[in-house]
């Protein structure tokens, strides 16, 4: 019987800690005393080799889920292949795999057809709706976008012309009911960690929040949009804050000057216990 929920970052962009490498991604290793999940996979680049520094073994997992279809979110599923998850239930949006362009060019899953997944994981679960993973953990599904101030924090396109707008509604978070109270836990929030919040909240009629981790998407956010993020925290008496990855520096700064005390380090090698 599980004592505790157990999450240790595998993948970010920063590193603290002897031999542990970072790179631009997320990943997230959630144990209870019954199941395993790894909830994003990164790039693929320093997946494996940071499980082995902290002792982890990528085998035996209960679920993969991937929070939406970027690289570096995506990316480390070829190395869950070699690593052999047949007995792995992979958890996608059914628009995970489609796909997806910036800027800078293709940024999507290095996985785009169903049937090699298919060959190696035991089932592909497509769900753009709540659905529970393994008992008391649960993944969104498509989280309605309200707040006037969210976007989805930068350009995204579904074609390499540019003509196809991709609203990213396959940004999913994780999230689950420990002692302490609910645990969030982000990819890239490009829903909005607003919109993320008010939706789990009414989710599970809960009026608190006790911990967000995750990136958030705020690279490009306004000050209006930082202040009202900052006011969403406190309005869901958030005590844990751990922003990372796609953040960015200035909104970083923002909530550390405006949530002393809650703010707290969130690199590879972090893990946190949270209670049952």
């Amino acid at each position: 019987m599980k004592s505790s929920f157990l999450v240790t970052i595998l993948v970010e962009n920063t590193a603290a800690g002897r031999g542990l490498l970072g790179e631009h991604g997320l990943a997230y290793l959630i144990e209870t005393g019954s199941h395993r999940i790894l909830f994003d996979t990164g790039q693929g680049l320093v997946l494996k080799h940071n499980a082995q520094q902290l002792g982890i073994c990528l085998e035996n997992l209960d679920a993969v889920v991937l929070s939406h279809g970027h690289f570096d979110h995506a990316g480390g599923l070829m190395v869950l292949l070699d690593e052999g998850c047949q007995a792995t239930n992979l958890f996608l949006h059914p628009s995970t795999l489609q796909p997806k362009f910036s800027k800078r060019g293709e940024i999507g899953s290095p996985i785009q057809d169903k049937e090699t997944l298919e060959k190696q994981f035991r089932q592909l679960v497509w769900t753009d709706k709540p659905t529970e993973i393994v008992s008391g953990i649960y993944v969104t599904g498509t989280i309605p976008r309200v707040h006037p101030l969210e976007d989805t924090g930068g350009d995204f396109w579904q074609d390499s012309q540019h003509d196809r707008v991709d609203f990213l509604l396959d940004d999913r978070a994780l999230f689950f009911e420990a002692r302490e109270g609910l645990v969030v836990v982000l990819g890239c929030a490009h829903a909005g960690v607003i919109n993320t919040l008010n939706y789990i909240t009414q989710l599970t009629g809960k009026e608190k929040v006790y911990a967000v981790m995750g990136g958030m998407h705020l690279i490009n956010a306004s000050r209006d949009r930082l202040q009202a993020t900052v006011e969403t925290f406190i309005k869901y008496d958030v005590q844990l804050i751990g922003a990372n990855h796609c953040t960015g520096m200035t909104a970083l700064a923002f909530l550390w000057h405006h949530l002393a005390g809650r703010c707290f380090s969130c690199h590879v090698g972090t893990r946190f216990e949270f209670g049952t």
